[in-house]
């Protein structure tokens, strides 16, 4: 830390929104992560040694810019129609990048990086600074693009700012909602949605840039191309606005990294502004004080019983919990975690011993992943327990040939094989009459209610297995269709509710499964992110999703029919 960030000021009554906010966070009096902290602490430093550094603090600026946003109104929810007053840290982040000026009267910053949990409004705070660079800067002909990975994200913010130009008169009579973009007539300006996945992004003279999402970013390509081009720009403003991110490396953790340097002092760069908002690393999650920490709009538009309930789930289901701490708490986490702990998996309650015989007959649905050619092929049958739990009995296929060309030791299939635990259907890739065999001795054995297929490879087997009287239903691998049943796995997994007898392919599946997630919490298996195969646990997946069916008495042959969800 520099000597100048030693200094203990003690200013006088802030005249600012931005400058008390910092005051009341420094002196403890607003909860705040140790990163904050340090951004306040960095913005009341900069008070005392602007002069010698060639800055000043325009408060009267700084006010400007966070009154602007209350000419402005909400679109969405419980606020539709009213101002836009910003919360005392939204003052401090708009404050601060329009506050902070170089002695010839331009802005100081250039590049900010905003982290903040989910609801903290950050889509409505970049919308407004994206209007007021567009038309309220002095620039003419000005170029502002709201951008992102995919041109769907940068939609958002664009979109925020359209529906705030609609509802104000004074400005929809200045700025025109064209399809394509905003178009502010008397400075020819422009608002653009941009996306990463544009053909081109050359050429492009911006002064302003709202990155949205930039812990989505696999690469800096947007961001290089679109600032290398703000060169002939009087004060240009690349404003990154993301929630927390996955893992140590990329473009977001760096710009954290970087960012977490600048405001701590270790890097002196006055160019380049940072606002981390989150929990510490160490802090409980579970702790209500660092939800408070982490959500300076708690109350506002992130709902104390909302985190209650999210937080309750992921202390019962371990595989929600890195969720919760990224997008609630702010709390950086592990690339790829897996989503069942195999010490649960491992239970002795769920890895008690199958009793084949005595499922004979019994009431099932079986649930069916079915490969292309080269890969695995599961068929898993769910039986549902007196107590509530579930037993399950996995049957899972593969080529002779793969099974002949593996050789690695981590996956012993060839010994899975001579157990009985893998079975081989012969030659090169996965024989469909082979396994409709094998389907039509399971339903000789129990009584099978449904079969769970993915139409992906399985549309020719279902339709056969449908005209030998069984009941294939279609399952879709969407989100809508298979979250509940993957968190219903979770759950089975945690309370020692799923009897698996310890077979240990779908144990080794099991310890592969990584989810996707929506924005609405919403899971489901993911194949594309898994290091090895999971295709056993996708069709219990599927089976679990048709449970209900072993309460309802089963169809006549007549009544039954191919069924799509």
């Amino acid at each position: 830390m520099s000597p100048a960030r030693n200094r203990r000021t003690k200013a006088p009554a802030p005249p600012d929104g931005a400058t008390a906010y910092a005051r009341r966070v420094v002196d403890g009096d607003e909860p705040a992560g140790e990163l904050l902290r340090a951004a306040c602490a960095r913005h009341l430093v900069d008070l005392v040694v602007a002069r010698d550094r060639g800055w000043r603090w325009s408060a009267e600026t700084a006010e400007r810019a966070i009154g602007f946003f209350g000419k402005l109104q909400h679109y969405k929810g419980e606020w539709a129609g009213q101002p836009i007053l910003l919360q005392p840290f939204q003052q401090f982040i708009v404050g601060s990048l329009f506050g902070w000026l170089l002695e010839d009267g331009r802005r100081r910053y250039r590049q900010a990086y905003c982290e903040q949990p989910r609801g903290q409004g950050k889509s409505t705070t970049a919308a407004g600074i994206a209007l007021r660079l567009m038309a309220f800067d002095g620039e003419p002909g000005a170029e502002v693009y709201c951008a992102a990975t995919k041109k769907d994200q940068a939609k958002i913010t664009w979109e925020t700012a359209r529906q705030m130009v609609l509802r104000v008169p004074a400005l929809a009579q200045r700025i025109e909602p064209l399809k394509t973009h905003l178009w502010h007539h008397a400075s020819a300006s422009k608002l653009v949605p941009l996306g990463g996945d544009e053909d081109t992004l050359d050429g492009l003279r911006p002064n302003g840039i709202i990155l949205d999402e930039v812990h989505a970013m696999k690469t800096s390509g947007v961001i290089d191309v679109l600032s290398t081009g703000t060169g002939t720009r009087r004060q240009p403003l690349l404003f990154e606005i993301t929630t927390a991110g996955v893992g140590t490396t990329g473009v977001c953790a760096d710009h954290h990294q970087y960012s977490s340097q600048v405001v701590r002092g270790i890097v002196d760069d006055p160019s380049w502004f940072g606002c981390i908002i989150g929990a510490d690393p160490k802090d409980d999650w579970r702790d209500p004080a660092s939800w408070r920490k982490a959500n300076p709009n708690l109350g506002v538009s992130v709902k104390a019983d909302d985190l209650a309930r999210k937080a309750l789930q992921a202390q019962h289901i371990p595989a929600f919990e890195s969720e919760f701490r990224r997008l609630h708490l702010g709390q950086w986490v592990q690339a790829a975690e897996r989503y069942l702990p195999m010490a649960q998996w491992d239970s002795e309650a769920n890895s008690l011993p199958i009793d084949r015989a005595a499922l004979r007959g019994q009431p099932c649905v079986i649930g069916m992943d079915v490969s292309a050619k080269f890969d695995f092929t599961a068929a898993v049958a769910v039986f549902r327990r007196p107590d509530g739990g579930v037993i399950v009995l996995p049957t899972i296929w593969a080529p002779e040939a793969a099974v002949q060309q593996s050789r690695r030791a981590l996956v012993p299939l060839e010994a899975w094989v001579r157990a009985g635990h893998l079975h081989v259907t012969p030659g090169d890739v996965i024989d469909q009459a082979f396994i409709r065999a094998a389907l039509l001795e399971l339903s000789r054995e129990f009584d099978v209610r449904e079969l769970a297929y993915d139409s992906w490879n399985a549309t020719s087997l279902a339709t056969e297995l449908q005209a030998d009287g069984l009941m294939p239903v279609e399952v879709r691998q969407g989100y809508r269709t298979l979250s509940e049943p993957t968190k219903q796995l979770a759950e089975f997994v945690a309370k020692g509710q799923l009897q698996h007898g310890g077979h240990p392919v779908l144990r080794w599946m099991a310890d592969n499964l990584i989810v996707r997630s929506d924005p609405n919490g919403n899971v489901a298996p993911d194949k594309a992110r898994a290091a090895e195969k999971i295709d056993g646990i996708v069709a219990l997946i599927m089976a679990l999703s048709r449970l209900p069916q072993l309460a309802v008495k089963p169809k006549g042959p007549r009544e039954r029919g191919l069924i799509i969800l």
